[in-house]
């Protein structure tokens, strides 16, 4: 089964990874369509979620993760995902009233 784990990029750069994620219910996966908690209790828009892979090599980072697109990112390294995507992404995280 896959594991998924889920980010918010703050406006600042701040990464907030995101905890107890909830699908909105429309029929598309796309990263905007979720929301979960943030370690501060605040509730947040996912901005991007990544694959992890079954048995990650845990290597360090470099420009493929922080840099990778796609439609579906996969991850094993060191970061579980939070650097991976996030030069590639738009900083336009929302709080949730």
């Amino acid at each position: 089964m896959a594991r998924f784990n889920y980010f918010t990029d703050l406006p600042d750069g701040t990464t907030i990874k995101l905890a107890n994620v909830w699908h909105q219910g429309t029929s598309t996966t796309k990263a905007a369509n979720f929301s979960g908690w943030g370690p501060d209790g605040l509730e947040y828009r996912c901005t991007r979620y990544i694959e992890m892979k079954p048995m990650p090599s845990r290597h360090e980072c470099d420009s493929r993760c922080v840099n990778a697109t796609g439609r579906i990112m996969k991850c094993e390294c060191s970061c579980g995902g939070k650097n991976h995507g996030k030069g590639s992404s738009i900083k336009t995280a929302l709080k949730c009233e």
